[in-house]
């Protein structure tokens, strides 16, 4: 009986011994596939953009690998699996917060893209609303130029006319104040004249008596002319 217990007892520490390197080498196996799985996620998470969308969580990430890796180097394989895991979980909640915020942020820049487009449009029409008002603004002020260079002609042309009007007047005073002269011209006939001649002709005629001889002479009826000029003084 006590041989048998010895015998049992033999073989379960033969059993043992035979199984212990099975087991240490199945721990072995299970960090260096969790480090292994480890370093490929938090690879996926840092080329998904992770550093940049979600930078605190894919640090821890990186951390916990590194220290996977240490723990690996001193052989620490229990430390080195839950390290490894650990990374791992961190690398996908980079990987998801990097894909939210990376979405958020696409979704921002079409915003802004959109906002910009709507700001360019705007402020072209602003700027073809400006330049319209300018060249309005433009043809108000050349047509207020021409109003005001066409009431300057008629302004000039209104103190010519006011000048010559005065000028006439001026003339027309300075002429009422001269003397005017009136020339009357008076024609005054006087009736015919006429008178008697008497001559006596004495001849020397044999045998016959003296004759004597009477002669009228009539003047015809004398104009005469008289003129008179009269000066008339303004009052």
């Amino acid at each position: 009986m006590r041989n048998m217990k010895l015998l049992m007892r033999g073989a379960a520490v033969t059993a043992l011994l035979v199984a212990t390197p099975s087991l240490a080498q199945s721990r072995i196996d299970r960090a260096r596939t969790a480090l292994t799985e480890a370093t490929a996620k938090v690879e996926a998470a840092q080329t998904a953009g992770a550093e940049t969308y979600a930078s605190e969580s894919m640090a821890k990430a990186q951390e916990a690998l590194r220290v996977a890796k240490d723990q690996m180097a001193r052989d620490h394989r229990d430390s080195t699996i839950n390290e490894a895991r650990r990374a791992s979980g961190l690398a996908d909640q980079a990987l998801a917060e990097a894909e939210r915020n990376k979405g958020d942020a696409m979704a921002a820049e079409r915003d802004a893209r959109r906002d910009a487009q709507v700001a360019a449009a705007n402020a072209s029409a602003n700027a073809a609303t400006e330049a319209s008002q300018r060249e309005a603004a433009q043809a108000a002020a050349m047509t207020a130029q021409s109003d005001a260079a066409a009431a300057t002609a008629r302004a000039e042309a209104a103190a010519a006319a006011a000048q010559s009007a005065a000028a006439d007047a001026a003339a027309a005073r300075t002429a009422a104040a001269q003397p005017v002269a009136t020339t009357i011209e008076t024609t005054t006939t006087q009736p015919a004249r006429s008178y008697s001649s008497a001559r006596t002709t004495t001849r020397k005629v044999v045998k016959k008596p003296v004759r004597k001889t009477t002669t009228t002479v009539t003047r015809p009826a004398a104009s005469t002319t008289t003129t008179t000029t009269v000066k008339t003084e303004p009052r």
